[in-house]
């Protein structure tokens, strides 16, 4: 009779290393080697939004996990919309936990003044309680979630370049280095429709790929589109902005 020969199950366990090894390469690669530049198939930014906010309401088949993983400008927004929910989540957690500081130092004078007044004190105690100076009891606010600054701005102003022209180095826009909700406003002629917004680092580097909605007001179509530029580097930044049908606009930035 063959001896059964047992299988040792450590030969086929993968360590913790090389686990998160593996995925940190399959994050590295996701963010970096899927290019589209196009954005064909990409799922609209509220869908993201409510995938990085967790947002129970989704079902297994509502969450576009193949796409985001082959598409690099999808999950590159995908990370900064969950590190925003993170953010948003840890303020609130710190503000709650401030609150229930304040309410138990509250409870715990409240309980020591109810003692101490039980007995009338001696004249030494109340020589020495007019001496001491009494404890200022700072009760500390909450914090409360930033709010993106509303700035507007009118492109009418500013004249665009496509291709390889060369930019006006006079007009530029400048943008501080905070949470901001931008509105775009088109110069005359730009027809509302999906329009793709970018913003590249000096290297080239997108810091922005976003897609939003034009839409048209007293004959002037405008865009409003959020760019959290709180961690953006200072220095110089190219605005890219793709009507629909047409061709690429740039639009020289500085991030101060």
């Amino acid at each position: 009779m063959k001896a059964i020969q047992r299988m040792n199950p450590d030969d086929h366990l993968v360590s913790a290393k090389e686990l998160k090894d593996v995925v940190a390469f399959g994050r590295k690669c996701s963010k970096t080697a899927f290019p589209n530049p196009t954005r064909e198939g990409c799922p609209e930014r509220a869908r993201l939004r409510a995938m990085a906010h967790r947002d129970p309401r989704l079902t297994l088949e509502d969450l576009p996990i193949a796409h985001i993983v082959r598409c690099s400008p999808c999950f590159q927004e995908y990370l900064h919309l969950r590190r925003m929910s993170l953010l948003v989540r840890g303020l609130q957690i710190t503000a709650a936990s401030l609150v229930v500081l304040a309410v138990f130092v509250t409870a715990v004078l409240f309980v020591k003044d109810r003692i101490s007044g039980r007995g009338e004190p001696s004249v030494s105690q109340q020589k020495q309680q007019r001496s001491e100076p009494q404890p200022n009891v700072v009760t500390p606010r909450p914090a409360v979630p930033v709010s993106p600054i509303p700035i507007k701005i009118d492109l009418a102003a500013f004249s665009p370049t496509r291709g390889d022209e060369k930019q006006d180095s006079r007009k530029k826009l400048h943008l501080p280095q905070k949470l901001l909700r931008v509105t775009l406003q088109m110069p005359l002629g730009m027809e509302p429709g999906e329009y793709l917004v970018r913003l590249k680092d000096s290297a080239g580097t997108d810091y922005a790929d976003i897609r939003a909605l034009g839409r048209i007001n007293d004959g002037t179509t405008s865009v409003e589109v959020d760019l959290d530029l709180a961690t953006a580097s200072p220095g110089n930044f190219t605005l890219m902005i793709r009507p629909p049908g047409l061709s690429w606009r740039r639009y020289p930035v500085v991030i101060e």
